[in-house]
This record gives C-alpha cells, structure tokens and sequence, in this order.
C-alpha cells in the first residue's frame, strides 16, 4: 500500500509540474502592456529581471511593487460529452525591488522578490482539491556601464518558496495534504547596445538575457490521514534561456519593441528520488517565444499618460493527442496568444501603471481513424498587472 501512496506522489508531481505556465520571464505593468518586449527596453527596476544590463539606464533610486489579478476560464468540449466550463481567480504579490545607482548611473545595485512560478489551484468544480504558493526567487544585481553605448549586468537568483495543496481520495476516503518546497540557484547574464549614446545619436537599442541553467529541487511532504506519511523528492533540469530584444523609438512620444526568447525545455527531465525520470515537456519542442509592443506617451501639464499595447506567443508543454485511444501521438505541441493594453500615470515621484492581458490555448485529442470521437479543452486567461514606482 505504501508503494501504491507513493507512486500517487510521484503521478501528482509529474502532472502538476507539466500543467503550469513555464514562460519564465520578467515583471512588470508596463512591460506586461508592451506585450513582455522589454529585453530591449529594460529601463526601470524591473530590468533586474528582464535584462541586468538596461539597471544602467536608471539616474536615481527606484522602489516598486507589482501585484496581479488572475482569473481563468477552462472550457471542455467533445463529440460524445456533454460541455463542461470551469472557472478560478485568485490574487498575489507578483515582485517587489530596490534599485540604487552611483557614480551618475555608470554602476547600479539592485534587489528584488519575483514570484517565478504559480502553483494556485482553486476550480470551482472540484471541491476536493485546492493549492496555493508557488517558486519564488530573492534576486540580487549589478550593472556597469562599460563604455557609453554598452552596458552589462549580473544577477545571482535564489529560489525558494513552497506551496500547500489539500486533496481528498474518494477511492480510499482518505485527506491528503501536501507542502512542497522549492530550492535552486541561477544567474542570470545581459547586455545593453544603446546606440542614443553614440555622439550622434541613433534613438535604437540591443538587449541580449541569458539565465543558466540549474537543478530545481521540489521536495514533499505529503500527510495521509490513515496511511504513513510520505517524503519525497525530484529534481527538474531547468534548461538554459536566452533571449533578444530591440526597441526604436520613432518619435519622442513612440517607441516599439520586439522580443525573442528560447527556453530549451525541450530536453528537460524531471529526475525522481527512486532513480526514474521523465520529460518535463510532452512535445519535447522548446518554449520559443515571440513579443511585440509599443508605448506612446501623451505629455500634459497634469501627468505623463503612457498608452500601451502588446501581442505575444505562448508555447506550452502540452501536445495535443491525435491516434487511437490509449495510443496518442504527442509531437503537436500547444501554442497559445496573448494580447494587452496598459495605461497609467507618471509623476515626478511615483508612476503608476496597470495593464489588463487577455491569453488562450487550445488542446485536442483526436481519435483516428474514428474522427467522431473528439475533445478539446480552451484555457482562457484574463490578467491585471498593477505597478507602482517611487523615485527619490
């Protein structure tokens, strides 16, 4: 019965860690609104996060906190089953940094708290199972700028967090609770090409990001109400990611931004403590990543009024399922879209922006050479980015 409980654990991590969003990027409302294309912008606080390099475009110290708003929407549809749509929200505390330059911005030193990766699960169908926390990683930067037109920046991330997720076995009428703990370290590497420095100036910019890659530890704990408890832990390859980024700004008021990003998740494992492993990926395709944005500022005697908008791709892990039942091909991986708009308000002393993004996915499962028997599931996901900036 034991090695029953304990292969459940492992089936749970394994389905768990290949549901979640593994689009690790960078945070922000206002990179939110441009679509995340901010590699090649990277000129706040948040750069610690999207590009190290760009913390050299900061004059004065900076203090900001984002916060974000998620509700989901997933809808089940199939030739022989009846509709099922399923919805969950929740709120959380996104990133929060301190940014101080010196020697007139030519080296800059930052900290930062960024909620990697969220584990939150509350559909309100299934009232048997519920989860909260996630990965989140304490980081710390700095950046120098070389020459007038370069800069470079490195930032060391410590990952940490745990997130808590109660299920109740109707099989075996039994209450499990499961805490589940991350750890890891990675750095993570960028460049800034800013060629409005040269002595004439070109209003065009060049970022470059790359993350290492590193083991992330996810140990649980899992309590059983009639059977003994169990610990475990796996192990996930976190592949190395690197990214490109431009921005132009065309007049004063427009700037338009593009980015590209390969997270080579394709030949991720998840390694077991009982010596088995597993793709993290059911396409094994990496997540490749494209961004587009723009930003136009409206300047008033009252506030500077950024208007944003943004477009991006974004690939998943999961594959669709084409071949006979029990059979299924999983090559076709799943890629999705993403839209925003932002706004906000900017100060002498504080900005703030917000940002609402609308994204989806589509999965199938298709059975051939029968074609009537076929499902899909849409994830929709509606999120709102809130940031506030303090300069002093």
């Amino acid at each position: 019965m034991r090695k029953y409980y304990l292969m459940l654990v492992v089936l749970f991590i394994y389905l768990n860690l290949n549901s979640i969003d593994w689009n690790i990027s960078g945070a922000g409302a206002r990179a939110a609104g441009m679509g995340d294309a901010f590699i090649g912008v990277a000129d706040d606080a948040t750069a610690i996060t999207w590009n190290p390099g760009g913390l050299t475009q900061l004059y004065r110290p900076e203090v900001s906190l984002v916060t974000r708003f998620i509700a989901e929407n997933y809808k089940y549809e199939s030739s022989i089953y009846d509709t099922d749509v399923d919805n969950q929200s929740h709120f959380i505390v996104n990133f929060a940094s301190v940014a101080y330059p010196v020697m007139n911005g030519r080296l800059v030193v930052a900290m930062a708290y960024q909620k990697q990766l969220d584990w939150y699960s509350g559909w309100e169908s299934d009232e048997n199972e519920n989860a909260d926390g996630g990965a989140n990683t304490l980081m710390a930067g700095v950046a120098v700028r070389i020459i007038p037109v370069l800069s470079a920046g490195l930032s060391t991330n410590i990952w940490m967090g745990s997130s808590f997720k109660e299920t109740y076995d109707s099989i075996y009428d039994d209450d499990v609770e499961r805490t589940i703990k991350f750890s890891g370290l990675n750095m993570a590497f960028g460049l800034m090409l800013d060629l409005y420095n040269l002595p004439n100036p070109i209003p065009l910019k060049f970022g470059m990001m790359m993350r290492t890659p590193f083991d992330l530890g996810v140990e649980v704990d899992a309590d059983y109400s009639y059977e003994p408890d169990i610990s475990y832990k796996n192990t996930v390859k976190m592949p190395i990611m690197i990214g490109f980024g431009s921005s132009i700004r065309l007049t004063d008021y427009l700037n338009i931004s593009a980015d590209y990003e390969i997270r080579a998740y394709g030949k991720s494992k998840i390694e077991y403590e009982l010596g088995d492993e597993a793709n993290l990926s059911e396409s094994e395709k990496d997540l490749n990543q494209l961004r587009l944005g723009a930003e136009y500022l409206i300047v008033s005697d009252f506030a500077v009024i950024p208007l944003r908008v943004g477009f991006k791709t974004i690939p998943t892990l999961i594959s669709n399922g084409k071949g006979p039942s029990g059979n299924w091909d999983f090559t076709d991986q799943v890629t999705g879209t993403g839209f925003s708009v932002g706004t906000g308000l900017i100060f002498e002393k504080i900005a703030i922006d917000a940002t609402g993004e609308i994204s989806s996915y589509k999965e199938e499962w298709i059975d051939w050479p029968d074609y009537d028997e076929n499902e899909s599931g849409t994830l929709s996901k509606f999120t709102a980015t809130l940031s506030t900036v303090f300069y002093f």
